[in-house]
């Protein structure tokens, strides 16, 4: 089975066996839903697999007047209407921040949640004034630049070094990220951005439910960030993926199937 839905704002893909548990694949920012694409058809083809791009990606568009509870609600709705209940959102970097928020919002049909290399926000305002500050600073980089240099000096950056070094897949993600309109993504930043969303921080020890987080042994800002997280979360678990940096799943996609294909087992069949 393979049908798509579109809608002014979010673009979904769904795929696989829809009487099975729902699965919504969350990206991050500059990617698209397909970048889950091989994971999921590779590993996860006995799930009913939910592929979104998020709002300013791929082909969702976004427009000035939206915010985040508006997007949440577009997307809860839309998946209410293909007459998903209850779902697993699995996201990384901005898809798994979106996804905490949008558990915290529609808590009674989230039974689960894996975070790749997220956080729950900056913990203060000054934190986030600084970051809003830094992401408008990018954004002005992005548009005064060719996207594909902007995006070759962006995967210089230290939590990038493992991909910048592994050419083919650099090669690819310059390709599929050259893609994205930077007007759109700049909205998306301005809506989804670390700076713009509020802490989750004092959330979490409410967020009685199992998550999985899963952070590459080389991206040590996420490692501490996911431990800290893990002090808080009743029913955190926290696995690292060796060799592994900030995009640790396109790097190293089969262990990380492997690690969530382990916790769906739990939280499904109890194994």
């Amino acid at each position: 089975m393979n049908t798509k839905i579109h809608n002014p704002i979010w673009h979904l893909t769904f795929s696989g066996q829809s009487n099975q548990p729902a699965l919504l694949w969350l990206h991050g920012f500059m990617g698209s839903a397909a970048d889950w694409s091989e994971l999921v058809d590779d590993h996860f083809r006995d799930y009913y697999n939910i592929l979104a791009d998020l709002p300013g990606h791929g082909r969702s568009t976004i427009t000035e007047k939206e915010t985040f509870p508006s997007l949440a609600n577009d997307l809860f709705f839309q998946l209410s209407a293909a007459g998903i209940k209850n779902f697993v959102p699995i996201g990384y970097s901005m898809g798994g921040r979106f996804a905490l928020h949008f558990q915290k919002r529609y808590h009674c049909h989230i039974p689960g949640l894996v975070g790749i290399s997220t956080a729950p926000g900056l913990k203060t305002v000054a934190e986030r004034t600084e970051r809003l500050a830094a992401d408008e600073a990018l954004i002005a980089r992005m548009r005064s630049s060719a996207l594909p240099a902007f995006l070759d000096t962006w995967y210089q950056l230290p939590l990038f070094q493992s991909i910048y070094e592994n050419k083919a897949l650099l090669k690819e993600l310059l390709r599929s990220r050259a893609n994205n309109d930077p007007d759109q993504l700049a909205l998306a930043l301005r809506i989804l951005g670390n700076g713009a969303l509020y802490s989750l921080w004092p959330y979490l020890p409410e967020m009685d439910i199992p998550v999985l987080l899963i952070s590459g042994s080389l991206d040590s800002k996420y490692c501490q960030i996911n431990a800290d997280m893990m002090t808080l979360l009743p029913q955190g678990e926290h696995k690292l993926i060796e060799n592994g940096d900030h995009a640790a799943h396109l790097e190293k996609p089969l262990e990380t199937a492997l690690l969530i294909r382990h916790f769906l087992r739990a939280l499904f069949k109890g194994d």
